[in-house]
C-alpha cells in the first residue's frame, strides 16, 4: 500500500472489499496522487444503499489504456466535478 492509499484508507467507506470515497475525498485523493506522481488507472462510480452496492458504468472512467491522451489528473477531476454528490468512488492507482 503506497503513501496515498494509507492516508486515504482512513477516509474510505469499506464495502465488499472496496475502499469507496465521497466525491470530495476522491478529488483530494487524485490531487495527492498527482503530487506523488502516482499513476491513475481508473475511477469507478457506485450508488450505495443500506445493504447494496450498485456499480455505475456511466460514472466510471478507465485510464489504463495506452490510447488515453491528455492530463489524466485534470480529466479525472473534471469528471468527478460533474458527478452527483451522492455517488461514491473507488480510485484505482498503481
Amino acid at each position: 500500500m503506497n503513501k496515498v492509499a494509507k492516508i486515504f484508507a482512513e477516509r474510505a467507506l469499506e464495502r465488499g472489499g472496496l475502499y469507496l470515497y465521497s466525491r470530495n475525498d476522491a478529488m483530494e485523493c487524485i490531487l495527492a496522487c498527482q503530487a506523488e506522481k502516482i499513476h491513475l488507472l481508473g475511477i469507478d462510480g457506485f450508488r450505495l444503499t443500506a445493504d447494496t452496492i450498485q456499480p455505475s458504468m456511466n460514472d466510471s472512467v478507465d485510464f489504463s489504456s495506452s490510447f488515453f491522451e491528455g492530463d489524466i489528473y485534470e480529466y479525472a477531476l473534471a469528471s468527478l466535478e460533474k458527478r452527483p454528490e451522492e455517488l461514491f468512488f473507488e480510485i484505482v492507482f498503481e
